[in-house]
Protein backbone atom coordinates (compact mmCIF):
# COMPACT_ATOMS: atom_id res chain seq x y z
CA UNK A 1 0.00 0.00 0.00
CA UNK A 2 1.18 3.49 -0.85
CA UNK A 3 -0.66 5.46 1.80
CA UNK A 4 -2.99 7.27 -0.61
CA UNK A 5 -6.43 8.46 0.49
CA UNK A 6 -9.56 8.02 -1.60
CA UNK A 7 -11.52 11.16 -2.52
CA UNK A 8 -14.66 12.12 -4.40
CA UNK A 9 -14.53 15.58 -5.95
CA UNK A 10 -17.15 17.94 -7.40
CA UNK A 11 -16.09 20.98 -9.42
CA UNK A 12 -18.37 23.70 -10.76
CA UNK A 13 -17.27 25.13 -14.09
CA UNK A 14 -17.61 25.65 -17.79
CA UNK A 15 -17.15 23.27 -20.69
CA UNK A 16 -15.18 25.35 -23.19
CA UNK A 17 -14.67 22.56 -25.72
CA UNK A 18 -17.35 19.89 -26.34
CA UNK A 19 -16.27 16.32 -25.68
CA UNK A 20 -17.97 13.51 -27.61
CA UNK A 21 -16.80 10.79 -25.23
CA UNK A 22 -18.50 12.50 -22.27
CA UNK A 23 -21.35 13.96 -24.38
CA UNK A 24 -20.67 17.52 -23.23
CA UNK A 25 -21.46 20.74 -25.05
CA UNK A 26 -20.40 24.28 -24.23
CA UNK A 27 -22.03 25.46 -21.01
CA UNK A 28 -22.21 25.06 -17.24
CA UNK A 29 -21.43 21.68 -15.71
CA UNK A 30 -20.53 19.98 -12.49
CA UNK A 31 -17.62 17.61 -13.01
CA UNK A 32 -17.48 14.68 -10.60
CA UNK A 33 -14.48 12.41 -10.20
CA UNK A 34 -13.12 9.82 -7.80
CA UNK A 35 -9.40 9.77 -7.09
CA UNK A 36 -6.62 8.15 -5.14
CA UNK A 37 -4.19 10.89 -4.03
CA UNK A 38 -1.73 11.67 -1.25
CA UNK A 39 -3.93 14.51 0.07
CA UNK A 40 -6.91 16.74 -0.77
CA UNK A 41 -4.69 19.34 -2.44
CA UNK A 42 -3.27 16.78 -4.87
CA UNK A 43 -6.79 15.48 -5.58
CA UNK A 44 -7.97 19.05 -6.32
CA UNK A 45 -5.01 19.58 -8.67
CA UNK A 46 -5.92 16.33 -10.42
CA UNK A 47 -9.54 17.33 -11.15
CA UNK A 48 -8.37 20.67 -12.54
CA UNK A 49 -5.75 19.06 -14.80
CA UNK A 50 -7.97 16.18 -15.94
CA UNK A 51 -10.91 18.54 -16.44
CA UNK A 52 -8.89 20.88 -18.64
CA UNK A 53 -7.72 17.94 -20.76
CA UNK A 54 -11.42 17.09 -21.29
CA UNK A 55 -12.45 20.64 -22.25
CA UNK A 56 -13.65 21.70 -18.78
CA UNK A 57 -12.48 24.74 -16.83
CA UNK A 58 -13.34 24.79 -13.12
CA UNK A 59 -14.29 28.32 -12.12
CA UNK A 60 -16.61 27.91 -9.17
CA UNK A 61 -16.91 25.87 -6.02
CA UNK A 62 -14.70 22.80 -5.62
CA UNK A 63 -15.74 20.20 -3.05
CA UNK A 64 -13.45 17.39 -1.89
CA UNK A 65 -14.71 14.50 0.23
CA UNK A 66 -12.93 11.50 1.74
CA UNK A 67 -14.96 8.50 0.53
CA UNK A 68 -14.85 4.72 0.27
CA UNK A 69 -13.20 3.49 -2.92
CA UNK A 70 -14.81 1.63 -5.79
CA UNK A 71 -11.46 0.92 -7.45
CA UNK A 72 -8.32 -0.38 -5.72
CA UNK A 73 -5.35 1.76 -4.79
CA UNK A 74 -2.39 1.62 -7.19
CA UNK A 75 1.27 2.65 -7.03
CA UNK A 76 0.57 6.12 -8.44
CA UNK A 77 -2.24 8.66 -7.83
CA UNK A 78 -5.06 8.40 -10.36
CA UNK A 79 -8.58 9.59 -11.08
CA UNK A 80 -11.54 7.57 -12.36
CA UNK A 81 -15.31 7.57 -12.83
CA UNK A 82 -15.38 11.05 -14.38
CA UNK A 83 -18.91 12.35 -14.92
CA UNK A 84 -20.39 15.62 -16.14
CA UNK A 85 -23.81 16.98 -15.19
CA UNK A 86 -25.08 20.07 -17.00
CA UNK A 87 -27.24 22.71 -15.37
CA UNK A 88 -28.81 26.03 -16.22
CA UNK A 89 -27.77 29.02 -14.11
CA UNK A 90 -30.59 30.94 -12.45
CA UNK A 91 -33.36 28.52 -13.33
CA UNK A 92 -34.79 28.09 -9.86
CA UNK A 93 -38.45 28.68 -10.53
CA UNK A 94 -40.48 27.78 -13.63
CA UNK A 95 -44.24 28.41 -13.90
CA UNK A 96 -44.42 29.28 -10.21
CA UNK A 97 -42.92 25.93 -9.17
CA UNK A 98 -39.54 25.24 -7.71
CA UNK A 99 -37.51 23.15 -10.14
CA UNK A 100 -34.16 21.48 -9.61
CA UNK A 101 -31.20 23.44 -10.93
CA UNK A 102 -29.39 20.26 -11.95
CA UNK A 103 -30.13 18.75 -15.31
CA UNK A 104 -28.68 15.37 -16.10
Amino acid sequence: MTGFTHFTLLADGEVFEPNLEFETERGRYIMAMKAWAKDAEEAADMIVEIGQSLGFRPDGELQVFVTSPEEPEEDEPYGYDVQFTSYLEGEEEVDGEDRPKWIH
